[in-house]
């Protein structure tokens, strides 16, 4: 098994620090002189340069956050490169080069080469053969040989490069623009579902990141389009720094009923961190608009690991919302749950529009806008579900299916929320 002790890190295309396993085996991030420079893009707001080096679980931390979450997608990465799945270090030595954000990790020797040389684009032939592999269970490879990519999540998921009117796999250093996800596999149409709620929250108003429902020969699948990915008029892909919400504040655990981030500290940062006050008041306004739709459509992980900012400069912005999914099309045995607490409950159906209000007041927001915002969304969310679904090929059947059990829980919706 390869024992990798040293790795640089780049960002935005420069060499900004140093990550390496100090004798004890801890892992150490060691800045370059120009990373403090004023103006510079920080590589998190948890390990700032002007703190000096970081070591130890903070630096772990982030590390993992750019990892996959899922135990059998590490596996397969250390079947596939001969590195340790319990090793953030050499882990990234292998998938690196294409990470969440504008970060790249690559061998000391090789920063010249990573910088000058961005990879290579290899036509996608195979995506349906790729999609019904992922379906066969969680030991499936997200990453195939000649990748090295890497992205968080539990979600099964690979990287594609939209370029010339076709899809293709970045190799090397090359930047992907989208991200292709079947859907949890235990879960039935959990893709269409997600796509569904993605594009009615942006038909509702919501900043939410670009997606569409694919087929792909047999498979069906959800294709989201990168908000850390921006083509300019030549066609050249060019990456934006990005951090989730667990990382920008420095910890592990995602949800709040186990010690994760609430709305009250996620907005402190989002103030804290912003240029201006007026940037860190749009921040907030826009993360309450997040809990809103998260809560008004039963959306159960909306976590703090799917919340984001955008890095650039002294500028920090919240991040489209993404692996938004509503769960109202499922039947549960145990009452819904949120995993962010809304008015001091995790318990969906607790959540009234006072609840609403109280988080409102507690975020230093107005309660008033904050109860309009949900009864608007719950008078508007069934036409704007149905009018995403029109637009989609029922082929399979999926389409009508999963609108015949949303439609009578969207009119439940309209009756709790006063609409």
């Amino acid at each position: 098994m390869k024992r990798v002790t040293r790795l640089a890190i780049l960002l935005l295309g420069e060499h900004v620090a140093d990550l390496e396993r100090t004798r004890s085996g801890a892992l150490r991030l060691r800045y370059q002189p120009s990373a403090a420079e004023p103006g510079r893009t920080p590589l998190s707001l948890a390990l700032v340069p002007e703190r000096g080096d970081a070591v130890g679980p903070a630096v772990e931390r982030y590390l993992w956050g750019l990892l996959p979450e899922n135990a059998g997608a590490l596996r397969a990465i250390e079947r596939l490169y001969g590195v340790d799945a319990r090793d953030p270090l050499s882990l990234l030595a292998a998938i690196g080069l294409d990470c969440s954000g504008a970060v790249q990790f690559c061998a000391p020797d090789e920063v010249e080469g990573v910088v000058a040389r961005p990879g290579h684009l290899e036509e996608a032939q195979d995506i349906e053969g790729r999609l019904a592999e992922l379906r066969m269970g969680d030991e499936a490879s997200w990453t195939m040989t000649g990748e090295h990519w890497s992205l968080g999540g539990t979600q099964q998921k690979f990287t594609v490069t939209w370029s010339g009117d076709t899809w293709h796999y970045p190799r090397g250093s090359a930047p992907s623009t989208h991200v292709i996800k079947p859907g949890v596999r235990t879960v039935r149409h959990q893709a269409l579902i997600e796509h569904l709620s993605m594009a009615a929250g942006r038909r509702l108003g919501l900043e939410i990141a670009d997606s569409r429902f694919e087929d792909f020969a047999s498979e069906r699948a959800i294709v989201v389009e990168r908000f850390d990915r921006v083509t300019d008029p030549s066609g050249q892909v060019n990456r934006v720094h990005q951090e989730d919400l667990c990382q920008a504040l420095g910890v592990e655990e995602k949800y709040e009923e186990y010690g994760g981030p609430g709305a009250v500290e996620i907005a402190r940062l989002l103030r804290e961190q912003a240029a201006s006050a007026a940037q860190g008041e749009r921040n907030v306004e826009a993360f309450m608009r997040g809990i809103v739709y998260n809560t008004v459509i039963a959306a159960p992980d909306a976590h703090a690991r799917n919340y984001a900012v955008l890095l650039a400069g002294d500028e920090v912005t919240l991040a489209p919302l993404y692996d938004v999914a509503t769960g109202l099309a499922y039947d549960v045995a145990q009452p819904r749950l949120v995993a962010m607490s809304v008015g001091g409950t995790f318990t969906h159906a607790e959540i009234d529009l006072a609840a609403l209000a109280r988080t409102a007041r507690d975020l230093d927001l107005v309660p008033s806008a904050t109860t309009a915002s949900a009864q608007d969304i719950a008078a508007r969310a069934a036409g704007a579900f149905e009018a995403e679904a029109e637009l989609i090929d029922d082929w399979d059947g999926a389409v009508s299916h999963v609108m015949e059990r949303l439609g009578p829980r969207f009119r439940e919706l309209e009756q709790r929320w006063g609409v």
